[in-house]
């Protein structure tokens, strides 16, 4: 970890810990929820084109793509992948790479889950996400689809995953009693926004302040310290960004 950030998670500890001490402030949440699955309708209202998979209902796969270490089989079309991911376009590329001239994908490195709720979204525009995006199933689920989104160079998604992370972390106002049970929720939230900023992503500074200020009304500030400072190598557009909403909100 860089010298720097640690000493300024060292000397703004006492703060955050005096500042969760201070008096509940009035409630502010602003309402900013949005369809964060839906992106083929918003890019349609803003007039923008967008290739959706209705165009392809009738024309032959020409793609095939080898998920996983079992190798499982996806027939798609070519035109709609590389239109939507930089990964895709770079490999189909006929003129660079031997996969562009046999039209086969191979992509062990990506779990079968993820690719297809991927393919959902290529021909839907919309992405299925967990609900619950911290339980065991869902934390799994939402990691493996950022790392796939982020290994398949597909910012959209991960634009849509960072949006489902704040609206989640945003109406948090409740923790499990049990004290390890929180503090492991606390630590994969923290994670997995550390895991959006190292993709590109950033939370929305509106929804992470009403998060601390939850934390602090609820005397749970000790988790959020404490899982950041487990986070190796912490992202520093992460730390700041936390650090900036904890001066913000006092």
């Amino acid at each position: 970890m860089d010298r720097s950030l640690a000493m300024a998670k060292s000397t703004i500890t006492d703060f955050i810990l005096s500042w969760t001490n201070q008096g509940p402030k009035p409630e502010t949440h602003q309402d900013l929820d949005v369809d964060i699955h839906d992106v083929g309708g918003a890019l349609a209202k803003s007039g923008k084109m967008w290739m959706t998979g209705v165009y392809f209902r009738n024309k032959e796969p020409d793609l095939t793509i080898l998920v996983g270490e079992e190798e499982k089989k996806f027939q798609v079309h070519n035109k709609l992948f590389v239109s939507k991911s930089k990964f895709f376009k770079a490999a189909c590329s006929t003129s660079h790479f031997r996969e562009g001239v046999e039209r086969l994908v191979r992509l062990p490195e990506i779990d079968v889950e993820s690719m297809k709720r991927l393919i959902g979204w290529f021909y839907e525009s919309h992405l299925v996400l967990p609900t619950d995006i911290i339980s065991d199933e869902g934390y799994e689920i939402t990691l493996n689809l950022l790392n796939a989104a982020d290994f398949l160079e597909i910012p959209i998604v991960i634009s849509i995953i960072t949006k489902a992370t704040q609206n989640y972390i945003w109406k948090c106002n409740s923790w499990k009693e049990d004290a390890d049970e929180a503090a492991a929720d606390e630590q994969k939230k923290v994670d997995l926004m550390c895991r959006l900023y190292e993709c590109g992503g950033k939370i929305d500074a509106v929804r992470l302040n009403a998060y601390l200020s939850n934390l602090r009304d609820s005397h749970k500030m000790g988790l959020f310290i404490n899982a950041v400072k487990e986070v190796e190598d912490c992202h520093p557009g992460f730390f700041n960004d936390t650090m900036v909403a904890v001066y913000s909100t006092v």
